[in-house]
């Protein structure tokens, strides 16, 4: 897997949008790169855009925390990263947002071909899989193999056992070994239970004894047998039972239905009596029916009068009503009429009172008619005297300019002298310098073959002993053997040699950053002089192109206009503050022309004549329009009184109309009172239509209870008859049978009841013993099977138990241990490739005894091992260094990873080992890997010149920059 490029926006302090490639120059180009910033500009934000896009989660959070990136005041944040895996380039982007009330959207995740632009997937449960599967890494991997905190392995390396053994947990991500080992013991602990259980259950079962059993079974038969015989006798009581009822009921009935027949035969002759007595009434009814409907009928022309006098009269009442309403009516109308000749009234005097304020003033104010006759000139004046004065003032404005770009012109030439005389001492010490240089690194390579030379000379010092005088060396032919005697140490001249190797190294490259910084001065400088010459060029082309005006020439022009305006201002010059300037005064001898003031206190002047023309005009308009005006409201005054006169006259005629109405109604209802008495005519026509319903009704009521009387009698001879043939029925049924009494019958059901019970007790009985036999079937059938699974449970048992003493614990130590003693075998010897680089002294090694403890070889010191403690902060680093890197292979097996991020760390190096560790990184880049480093150490920034920088600005947030 390789990163190539990481878009972030909006997240935490990087505010708005973001880019850094890492598969472009100047980053693409150098072995290892610096990230670097102040602390909290947002280095760890650009590595949180890395897991948030490919993971969906921040590295330093986890997923809890995402949503709290966004920067503060924006609505939308994002972060993509373009990556490589198996010759692909994908594209990963996660994205958050707000809505327009400030409430988080879902986050929105993808991943796509960058090539094509294909979505492979937009959904976060099918994105984490997919990156996994085409990378072989999920979050956690990432976390150990691509971003390296070096923390973790510092605190790991210098940690007791047990703990190491925690961390090497954290770090690896091997948690499933502790799981397996708690697994491996609760399922030994579950499978013991379960026997011990069997065991009980087995032992708690009892079966009944051969001779028990053949007792049960005889018993059980005897049971059933005695069933079937009383099933026969308790259905012979019952039937028995059952015909003696039917009996005793045949009795009853008979006995009821004879003292029915005699009730029926007294109501037959109630009903004859009644229906006599109903003949009569009718006939009644009858009778006072058809006279109160004659008298309904000679009403009907004493109605027909009454209606038509009612209408009339209605007729009137509503004519009535009718005035009344017109007369409400025109009483408003004549109160409207009343306050709007009162309105015209007061309307006309205000009118008049205004009318003669406007009078007063036009004659106080007559002079202001002839102003607006003499604005013209003036204004025509003073716009000449304006141009003049606005020339005057460029032309001082230029003479300034020039003024000014003569001096600038000086301060420059100064200035490029100065820089030319720093640039010429910096340019000899630069050569100088170099040569240092270039000395220094002839001295670095000849001692650097001294070195290989003393190196060969040490790796063959047990060989010496070999040698004989006069024979020839087996290695380089020479016969004599100066260095034969082992007086001499090569050991310790190699050692002495490498000490003066290292002092030149030092010296070598503190020439070459020396070179490096006068460099940059030096280019510095001649940037500055560059500048310098080209803004004293500009200068003198501006001074070329500026045309110097005549000053004097426009001050007297200046002057003559002044006079000028003071002439066509002097008929109203009072109050105006203007006078007309000495010719001998001019600008340089007042300090203050006039002229800065006199043209704008002249424009104002002649708008303030201009507003009192305005006004005296506007007034005259005014009066012109009040006249008017005063005629529009005697002409109103005179219409709203005509107008109150008509109401009034009407008002009276509609009071005479009502009189008339109102006694045309009273003679009309004298007439009706006559016809009809006191009730009207629908009171009248009701009562004599209520007498002849109520007659009717009687006459319909006696009828209808005739019909009833006819009817009762029909179904009581009906019923008589019916009861009668039941009688002879019943009769022949008990003919010749003994009377059933209620002892009869209860001996009957005594005896049913005894045999009844006794076949209850047989059936609960044969129950019993039908079920103690199932249960003992039940019991000898689970004591079979039991046995089997006891032996299968204790087998089973015994499996899990072998597998418990191997890897099984309470706390899941015990297995966790052995495969992380595994794991750090493995790391160790990853590990110790890159020591051999790093720091070629040391090597790691598993402690015997306890393969957790981590002991340091020191090669230079006879192979002895030393705890980690002893190792001082730089050689902590390298060696934790080491083991980060090992671990990012190990995770990295079988999906090669080619970025690499190393976090923090190197502050506790020296500028050696800084050195020693920076080539063994970069060595990496032969291996195709792209390392970066995050740090703010001034060191670092000055080896590595490729840098991303987090650049901290206004307001919190921060820029990126790539450098180079």
């Amino acid at each position: 897997m390789r990163l190539l490029a990481v878009r972030l926006q909006n997240l935490n302090s990087l505010s708005g949008e973001h880019v850094v490639r890492f598969d472009e120059v100047p980053l693409s180009a150098a072995g290892v790169f610096l990230i670097t910033g102040p602390t909290g500009a947002g280095k760890s934000t650009l590595l949180d855009a890395m897991t948030l896009a490919l993971y969906g989660r921040a590295a330093r959070y986890g997923n809890e925390k995402a949503d709290e990136m966004m920067s503060r005041h924006t609505m939308e944040c994002f972060a993509e990263v373009d990556f490589e895996t198996g010759g692909r380039r994908l594209r990963a982007t996660w994205r958050l947002g707000k809505t327009k009330t400030g409430n988080l959207k879902p986050v929105q995740r993808t991943l796509a071909d960058a090539t094509t632009g294909e979505i492979l997937a937009d959904k976060g449960r099918e994105v984490d899989p997919m990156i996994e599967s085409l990378t072989g890494l999920d979050a956690q991997r990432f976390l150990r193999s691509v971003l390296l905190a070096q923390g973790q392995f510092a605190a790991f390396l210098k940690a007791k056992p047990n703990e190491r053994a925690e961390l090497l947990e954290k770090i690896t991500g091997t948690e499933i070994y502790s799981d397996l080992s708690v697994l491996a013991y609760e399922t030994h602990r579950q499978k013991d239970e379960q026997v011990k259980q069997l065991k009980a259950s087995l032992g708690a079962m009892k079966v009944l004894e051969d001779e028990a059993r053949a007792e049960l079974e005889t018993r059980c038969a005897e049971a059933k047998d005695a069933i079937e015989r009383l099933l026969t006798e308790n259905q012979n009581a019952a039937q028995q039972l059952t015909e003696h009822r039917q009996w005793q009921q045949w009795q009853r009935e008979q006995t009821s239905a004879q003292q029915d027949i005699a009730k029926l035969s007294e109501a037959l002759t109630l009903i004859a009596k009644q229906h006599e007595e109903t003949e009569v009434g009718l006939k009644q009814s009858q009778a006072a029916f058809a006279q109160v409907r004659d008298v309904r009928a000679q009403r009907e022309p004493v109605w027909s009068e009454a209606t038509k006098l009612t209408a009339q009269s209605d007729q009137y009442e509503e004519h009535l009503q009718q005035s009344r309403a017109m007369f409400a009516q025109w009483q408003k109308d004549q109160k409207v009429a009343q306050a709007m000749r009162d309105a015209a009234e007061k309307s006309l005097k205000q009118h008049r009172e205004a009318s003669a304020e406007l009078e007063a003033w036009l004659q106080a104010h007559a002079d202001d008619a002839q102003l607006a006759d003499g604005l013209p000139g003036q204004r025509v004046a003073v716009r000449e005297w304006r141009e003049v004065f606005q020339q005057l003032e460029a032309a001082r404005r230029v003479q300034a300019e020039a003024d000014a770009v003569r001096e600038r012109i000086a301060k420059s030439e100064a200035a490029a002298k100065d820089v030319t005389g720093i640039l010429e001492v910096g340019r000899e010490k630069l050569t100088t310098l170099r040569v240092e240089a270039e000395r220094s690194t002839q001295a670095c390579e000849h001692q650097r073959r001294v070195v290989e030379q003393a190196q060969q000379a040490a790796s063959f010092d047990e060989h010496r002993h070999d040698l004989k005088a006069g024979e020839p060396c087996l290695l380089c032919g020479a016969t004599e053997h100066p260095f034969a005697t082992g007086e001499v140490s090569f050991a310790s001249q190699l050692q002495i040699a490498r000490k003066l190797l290292a002092t030149l190294e030092q010296q070598r490259d503190k020439l070459v950053r020396e070179v490096a910084t006068n460099e940059k001065e030096a280019a510095r400088l001649e940037e500055r002089l560059h500048g310098e010459n080209k803004g004293l060029a500009d200068a003198k082309q501006a001074l070329i192109k500026l045309t110097l005006p005549d000053l004097e020439a426009l001050q007297t022009s200046e002057q003559t206009m002044v006079e000028r305006v003071m002439q066509a201002f002097q008929p109203a010059t009072n109050g105006l503050g203007l006078r007309p300037r000495p010719r001998e005064e001019t600008p340089v001898q007042a300090g203050k022309p006039a002229s800065l003031w006199a043209p704008a206190d002249a424009e104002r002047h002649i708008g303030l004549l201009e507003t009192r023309a305005r006004t005296f005009a506007s007034k005259q308009t005014e009066a012109a329009q009040q006249l008017a005006k005063h005629q529009q409201l005697e002409s109103a005054l005179q219409l709203a009184t005509q107008d109150l006169d008509a109401k009034t006259k009407r008002l009276h005629e509609l009071v005479q109309e009502g009189k008339d109405l109102r006694a045309k109604a009273d003679t009309l209802k004298q007439t009706l009172v006559s016809l009809l008495g006191e009730r009207t005519l629908a009171q009248d026509r009701e009562w004599h239509e209520q007498q002849v319903a109520a007659a009717e009704k009687t006459a319909r009521d006696h009828e209808t209870k005739m019909h009833e009387l006819q009817t009762k009698a029909a179904s009581t001879k009906a019923r008589r008859e019916q009861l009668e043939v039941r009688v002879h029925e019943l009769s022949a049924q008990l003919a010749n049978r003994e009377p059933v009494t209620a002892a009869i019958i209860a001996e009957l059901e005594q005896a049913a009841r005894c045999v009844s019970d006794e076949l209850a007790a047989q059936q609960k009985s044969a129950g019993i013993f039908e079920e103690r036999q199932r249960a003992d079937n039940d019991a000898r059938k689970r004591r079979e099977a039991g046995g089997a699974e006891l032996q299968a449970a204790e087998a089973e048992a015994l499996r899990w138990g072998r597998l418990k003493e191997l890897i099984g614990s309470a706390d899941g130590a015990k297995f966790s241990r052995f495969a992380q003693s595994l794991t750090l075998r493995q790391l160790i010897g990853l590990a110790n490739e890159h020591l051999k680089v790093l720091a070629e002294r040391y090597r790691l090694m598993a402690a015997p005894g306890d393969e957790l403890d981590l002991r340091i070889v020191d090669l230079y010191q006879a192979n002895v091992d030393r705890p980690m403690e002893s190792l001082s902060g730089g050689e902590s680093f390298l060696a934790s260094l080491a083991l980060a890197l090992g671990l990012s292979e190990l995770a990295s097996r079988h999906h090669p990873i080619d970025s690499l991020f190393i976090d923090e760390g190197f502050g506790t190096l020296d500028t050696e080992t800084l050195e020693v560790a920076l080539s063994a990184l970069e060595n990496l880049r032969s291996r195709g890997k792209t390392i970066g480093l995050i740090s703010h150490v001034d060191l670092l920034k000055e080896r590595l010149s490729t840098q991303v920088r987090v650049l901290r600005g206004a307001g919190g947030t921060s820029r990126i920059e790539v450098v180079a």
